[in-house]
């Protein structure tokens, strides 16, 4: 198995943390912070109802694996689902999905 896709599992693994990176996910198309919907700390805190340092700690976990990135957009800091792992988490959901279909039973 591959470490990469352990790690994102792990981290994926925490239900509230799961809710933070799909809500990063929805807000990551088209990224343009300058719109009215945005994935900065305090709108993540406030969607998925969780408080501001728990939204970054969060935050932080998903970075650390390379789930997301952030940009600086003047005082605010927003949050994005990155190509390279979106692409590696199709490619083996897709692997597996494959796998299994070969299965007869």
């Amino acid at each position: 198995m591959d470490d990469k896709l352990a790690q994102y599992y792990r981290v994926l693994s925490n239900p509230v943390r799961l809710r933070v990176f799909m809500h990063i996910a929805d807000k990551s198309a088209g990224f343009a912070p300058t719109t009215k919907e945005e994935s900065c700390i305090s709108e993540i805190s406030r969607t998925v109802g969780i408080p501001q340092p728990t939204a970054s700690n969060h935050v932080k976990a998903l970075k650390k694996v390379g789930l997301v990135k952030s940009t600086s957009v003047g005082t605010r800091c927003y949050h994005y689902v990155t190509k390279d792992a979106a692409t590696y988490l199709l490619d083996q959901t897709k692997y597996i999905y494959d796998q299994a279909h070969r299965n007869p039973y």
